[in-house]
């Protein structure tokens, strides 16, 4: 991969895409050459989404951050559905 091609931006949206191998290289490059939280969380996903696949199931922190996302996403949904109820009372 060129060099200009290798920003920030790329690994995200190369992560994004479930590219994950592709990702790590930017971020391991970027981490190099201007370390900053960014990079490093990038880092920290990839490597754990790489010990994801390689184990073949989910770890824990994983399944937890799901569990999290599910939750959070019913009780928005609990409350769109008490909104919507009270917007049709008159």
């Amino acid at each position: 991969m060129k060099q200009e091609l290798k920003t920030f931006e790329v690994a995200r949206i190369y992560e994004n895409q479930g590219y994950f191998e592709e990702a790590m290289k930017i971020y391991s490059f970027l981490d190099n050459r201007e370390t900053s939280d960014e990079v490093r969380a990038g880092l920290k996903r990839m490597r754990e989404r790489m010990e994801d696949k390689d184990s073949g199931s989910l770890s824990e922190n994983r399944i937890s951050r799901l569990y999290q996302e599910w939750l959070g996403l019913m009780i928005l949904e609990r409350r769109l559905d008490n909104f919507k109820k009270i917007k049709s009372h008159p």
